[in-house]
């Protein structure tokens, strides 16, 4: 009897040891970032029959039980620092190839450009193309370290009001002669290299003409201060009695310019947005097209999608970050780093974006913090303690038994 209840107070030992090990490890993990606590299930071992009933051999661990409520979400300074709110893990790929997942959103980015977690795996997701599409690849994301390429200027929109109370005025327009013409407007333009160059138009009230009369509106455009290299740079605005664009909003021919050492600007123009009412001249122009632009920094927004911010004032998307979900994440196994890996308790992952399905959304530049319990797991750690000690006095009781038994054998 006395040998079997060593057996049994060893069996209780050990598994409040392993509990003791899960508590342990809360604690020293209660400020690392993403961790998810853990806590020990005990089940009954089957002793020796007593008069033909089952008498309990003692405890054993029967597993570990994950906790992945999630824990509070901490702001940081860094917009690589990436928090899931709600469900899901971010996805990562080892130097090998194989895939894990993680709660900890401590990433940064590469001397290559690649966005990497802490133990130097890359972080997945999907490509966006320049409309913004995705591949639908996943793949490392990669962040663009050189210069944005410049983009011509092909669009070319005005907007606003031409004065109907300006002085009528006649004879071709000179645009260094103010005298010739009513109003000017100058819009800045790229070209293929990304050099900015400003097109002025100069706008002249010829009065009106034709049955019923409308309000005619010469104009004339340079480019740099001069017409030299232009073709299709004038033409005719007519409004009605009611102030609106009856013809000319749209030309049919595009502005060109020959550019020296670039391709020959081309530039579809669009006047639709002037109207003519007796107030102040009032217009202003936009167009599309960029300089080469050097990356300033990332962004992330709430769907994971990753852009980047040019000196040139483009930002462009280049990547959707893959958030993971699992059937169980209980029955996912944790490795080195605090990273896990799919098993067949935990089913296989379904990966996609932030909000799409029942995966949760990303906040950036932040960081989930651990959700360790400190108050509670220092609790435990006294009720184990007590039970630790509980089984060690039984433990000493077995042994002075023992000790009398051989006593009473050896007299």
């Amino acid at each position: 009897m006395a040998g079997n209840s060593l057996s049994i107070t060893q069996t209780g030992l050990e598994a409040i040891d392993t509990a003791l090990d899960a508590v342990s490890d809360n604690l020293a993990n209660a400020q690392t970032d993403g961790f998810s606590s853990e806590s020990v299930d005990f089940q009954t071992l089957l002793g020796e029959y007593i008069a033909g009933s089952p008498l309990g051999g003692g405890a054993t661990v029967s597993g570990i039980d994950r906790d992945f409520s999630p824990g509070a979400i901490v702001q940081t300074d860094s917009p690589t620092d990436l928090a899931i709110q709600g469900n899901g893990f971010f996805v990562l790929q080892s130097p090998s190839g194989s895939q894990a997942y993680t709660l900890n959103g401590a990433f940064s980015i590469s001397s290559n450009g690649t966005l990497v977690a802490a133990d130097g795996s890359d972080v997945m997701g999907y490509g966006l193309n320049a409309s913004g599409t995705s591949t639908g690849v996943l793949a490392p994301i990669v962040v663009p370290q050189g210069l944005l390429a410049p983009t011509a200027s092909t669009q070319n929109t005005l907007t606003g009001n031409l004065d109907s109370t300006s002085p009528v005025l006649s004879g071709a327009i000179n645009p260094s002669d103010p005298t010739t013409y009513s109003a000017s407007v100058s819009v800045q333009v790229f070209d293929s290299l990304g050099n900015s160059h400003v097109l002025t138009y100069y706008f002249q009230n010829a009065g009106s003409s034709g049955t019923p009369p409308t309000e005619q509106w010469n104009w004339t455009a340079t480019l740099d201060g001069s017409a030299t290299g232009l073709t299709n740079n004038s033409g005719t605005l007519s409004f009605n009695s009611a102030g609106n664009l009856t013809s000319g909003g749209t030309p049919a021919n595009p502005l060109t310019a020959t550019i020296a050492g670039a391709s020959n600007l081309s530039l579809n123009l669009n006047f639709t947005g002037l109207t003519q009412f007796a107030e102040s001249t009032a217009a202003s122009g936009t167009a599309d097209g960029n300089a080469p632009g050097r990356p300033l920094g990332v962004q992330v927004n709430n769907n994971g999608v990753l852009s980047v911010s040019y000196s040139n004032g483009q930002t462009a998307n280049v990547a959707q970050v893959a958030v993971a979900t699992f059937p169980s994440n209980e029955g996912l196994a944790l490795t080195d780093s605090g990273v896990y890996v799919q098993t067949n308790q935990s089913g296989v992952p379904t990966i996609s974006t932030a909000g799409a399905g029942s995966a949760g959304t990303i906040q950036s530049s932040a960081l989930e913090s651990s959700n360790v319990d400190t108050t509670s797991q220092l609790i435990s750690l006294v009720v184990l303690q007590r039970s630790f000690q509980a089984n060690a006095k039984a433990l000493q009781t077995e042994d002075a038994i023992l000790g009398t038994i051989v006593e009473l054998q050896t007299t």
